[in-house]
């Protein structure tokens, strides 16, 4: 499995045309800086799902609103910015703004002020003209979606983030919810275990903040999803995320702002000409559980220990240092959960020992870097991200190994 550790921002939209029309909007001076940016800044890609499970003439997701907060963290960060939209093909994602420079460069704090602004106010548009555009063809290629922003962001040496506004109902290529009733804890490891090796997996998620947005709210029209549907959804992209071996996994399935009468600003809304097939869930399908909104950042056991050690190297100390950075920099924290986890080879009593330790360590570390945890657990091997450890002639898969070998840090999100 091919990786590109490198670190980006991309934010991938998926919103209803026609929420927010243009009448109205005061003239925006939306040109670039002339003033070049530094190439080891971060980057955020916004692509808005024009699909028509997020149309509807009634109640609809306002996902331009719900993205206000993530433009702007991109601006506070000082983020390169693209912004787009994405329908049933990777090949007709279309851009509104490219590569957009957030940071100002003037000296005074009032002009670059006025710069963060300005550069807020012109994302907000043009993330809203992504909104309004019409689907070039059928479905959902969510998967695509994800390629296409994984291989924008990877042109830079800065921070990657991922974050996908969408209702999570994909129903093109290898994630195809359409086909049959979705819901079982199979069809999640087939989609782990299978869609790696599809020219459409997104390789180049490798290394990104990946941030899903909105799962399981589509349109009114559609069914709704129960609430162990929402629990299946969140389990299934959050184990596309970690396959893909992003740095962050948050994948939330709480509600997203609506607007009613999503046609009325003369967007696609209930006349969205490309119908996306309904998808369908098992009844009952799905633990029927509720938790707050939680993020995961999966640390490789390669980058913190050497192999068979639970102490702690100074390479994993930094990998460490740049999580604890990340999470206080982007989160409210209302609690912080370290799980260690290892593959299925030698015994299960070794393995539970050493999962404890090593989350033990990383505990400790992450608690001398300001990240109290209020947590501590070894999995052992109870939880293989990649069940097919073995090949069919009986040899180690080294890929599915390494995925398996890790440390979870589980950050719950304050409510708000």
């Amino acid at each position: 499995m091919r990786t590109r550790p490198v670190a980006v921002t991309a934010v991938v939209v998926t919103a209803v045309a026609g929420l927010v029309g243009g009448c109205g909007e005061r003239k925006l001076d939306c040109s670039p800086p002339e003033a070049g940016h530094d190439q080891s800044v971060g980057r955020t890609v916004v692509l808005v799902d024009v699909t028509a499970s997020i149309r509807s003439a009634g109640a609809a997701p306002d996902y331009p609103t719900a993205l206000i907060a993530q433009i702007n963290g991109a601006v506070t960060r000082g983020d390169v910015v693209t912004v787009g939209s994405f329908d049933g093909s990777a090949a007709t994602v279309r851009w509104t703004v490219t590569d957009y420079p957030t940071a100002s460069t003037r000296n005074r704090d009032k002009r670059r002020k006025a710069d963060e602004d300005r550069a807020r106010a012109c994302l907000g548009q043009a993330t809203r003209q992504a909104a309004m555009a019409r689907a070039g063809v059928a479905g959902t290629d969510l998967l695509g979606a994800l390629a296409v922003a994984g291989r924008h962001t990877n042109a830079t040496v800065g921070r990657r983030t991922v974050v996908i506004a969408t209702d999570g109902l994909s129903t093109v290529g290898c994630a195809d919810f359409g086909v049959r009733p979705v819901g079982s804890d199979k069809m999640i490891e087939a989609a782990v275990a299978e869609c790696p090796d599809r020219p459409d997996w997104p390789v180049d998620l490798a290394g990104t903040h990946l941030m899903l947005l909105g799962l399981g709210h589509p349109a009114e029209g559609q069914p709704v999803p129960e609430t162990g549907h929402l629990a299946w959804l969140r389990q299934y992209w959050e184990k596309v995320c970690l396959t893909a071996q992003a740095a962050a996994c948050d994948i939330s399935t709480s509600p997203v702002p609506v607007i009613s009468d999503g046609a009325k600003d003369g967007g696609s809304g209930a006349a969205a000409p490309h119908p996306d097939p309904q998808v369908t869930f098992v009844p009952g399908a799905g633990p029927p559980v509720h938790r707050p909104d939680f993020v995961t950042y999966p640390v490789p056991s390669a980058a913190l220990f050497a192999t068979g050690s639970h102490a702690i190297t100074p390479r994993g100390r930094e990998r460490l240092r740049q999580v604890a950075e990340d999470v206080t920099s982007r989160y409210g924290i209302a609690a912080v959960q370290v799980v260690g986890h290892t593959d299925s080879r030698n015994s299960p009593a070794h393995n539970q020992r050493l999962s404890e330790r090593r989350a033990e360590s990383a505990a400790r570390l992450l608690g001398d870097l300001g990240l109290p945890v209020t947590e501590i657990r070894g999995a052992g091997e109870k939880e293989l991200l990649c069940p097919r450890e073995q090949r069919a002639d009986g040899t180690w898969d080294q890929d599915c190994l390494q995925l398996n070998r890790r440390v979870e840090i589980i950050v719950t999100r304050e409510s708000g």
